[in-house]
């Protein structure tokens, strides 16, 4: 495709390699290590024995978007994966993915590795915006369904 100017626009999603700056910021670790300590909550502490109802779920009947997290993390620091996919699917699979992320910056970190990158065009951010949304309303309905 060509822009204004007549040069060639390249449109679709692209892969790169960028080496660490000294002084970057990982948001991988501090997610990971975020994560890691709602898991060890959720693995030592009542948690749920402190957290009041769901003030949406009373007023309305319906489930919110974050009904059943606390129990999902609750399950999957005790190893319970079905049970925690079953109380919240779109959480768990973010606690899962959050987890691999710090393992791939901890690794980048230490062996001084590029890091992978992507950058995507103005439709395929539109299209990954979209997914999100689809997402949490598939999600938003499991939780109507079997909550």
């Amino acid at each position: 495709m060509l822009c204004a100017h007549g040069e060639q626009v390249d449109r679709s999603m692209r892969i790169y390699t960028k080496k660490r700056r000294p002084g970057q910021i990982e948001f991988g670790i501090i997610y990971g290590v975020i994560v890691l300590l709602m898991l060890a909550a959720g693995r030592f502490l009542p948690v749920t024995a402190f957290l009041p109802a769901c003030v949406f779920k009373g007023l309305t009947g319906i489930p919110c978007l974050t009904c059943g997290s606390t129990r999902s993390l609750e399950h999957l620091s005790q190893g319970h994966l079905m049970e925690s996919l079953s109380m919240n699917p779109l959480i768990s699979l973010t606690v899962i993915v959050v987890l691999l992320s710090c393992v791939y910056s901890l690794i980048t970190l230490l062996f001084g590795i590029p890091r992978a990158g992507f950058i995507f065009s103005e439709g395929e951010k539109g299209l990954v915006r979209a997914g999100a949304f689809v997402l949490l309303l598939a999600n938003w309905l499991y939780l109507a369904i079997t909550l």
